[in-house]
């Protein structure tokens, strides 16, 4: 299914390739029988504007919006866990069943980052991606609520998934709900984030955003 594919690429950090081959992704989308016309559109608009867009502008717009503070965290675990015990068991657990179909990961990103979470989606079978897809939605959702609530434009993004979780992508109690949280990317929260003592996952814990590279994935059958 191209659109977890290319949802992968849009939501990992921009870089050139991105912008250099928007075209291929903007004509990939005809191809996806899952999307909406309207989601398509509104996907094709985000890819011309990344297109236009001056690269360090951005990338700088995407650290604004998902590196700052754990509200729009693209690590799905931390929507729920937090840095608890708790998370480091769901991501073991995940990073098992990556391995189980064959995979390990070759980036240094952790198991539950959306991008590669979605690349994962797009080796399975219809249904069974659309299982997991139900198994994490009530996450995505919420990070798309906040999206939706800022009014930021990686939010048509997630639409679609939420849809295809069986969930509501316009749910308007939860983007009231999340729209009324204190904000967690002030310099007085991440103060005390940063206060907070960390808690270790496996080798890729400890990274910090690496330069810029396409998911991918070493077989683990042949390691």
């Amino acid at each position: 299914m191209p659109i977890f594919k290319i949802l992968a690429i849009l939501l990992h950090y921009p870089d050139q390739a991105v912008q250099e081959h928007g075209g291929e992704l903007i004509e990939a989308l005809e191809l996806d029988s899952l999307l909406e016309a309207a989601e398509r559109a509104g996907i094709a608009a985000f890819v011309s504007r990344l297109r236009a867009a001056d690269l360090l502008d951005a990338q700088a717009a995407y650290v604004e919006t998902f590196d700052h503070g754990r509200a729009r965290s693209l690590h799905l675990f931390e929507h729920v866990h937090g840095e608890s015990r708790d998370r480091g068991t769901a991501m073991i657990e995940l990073l098992e069943v990556y391995r189980d179909a064959g995979f390990a990961i070759a980036v240094p990103e952790l198991p539950d980052y959306l991008p590669l979470f979605l690349e994962f989606l797009s080796t399975l079978a219809a249904d069974q991606a659309l299982a997991w897809l139900g198994d994490t939605g009530h996450l995505i959702q919420m990070l798309h609520a906040r999206l939706v609530a800022d009014d930021n434009p990686y939010s048509v993004l997630l639409a679609p998934l939420v849809r295809l979780a069986g969930l509501d992508p316009a749910d308007d109690e939860l983007c009231a709900r999340l729209a009324a949280e204190p904000p967690d990317d002030t310099a007085q929260a991440l103060d005390r984030a940063w206060d907070e003592a960390p808690v270790t996952f496996g080798p890729a814990a400890g990274c910090g955003r690496a330069e810029p590279s396409p998911i991918r994935w070493h077989d683990a059958a042949s390691r």
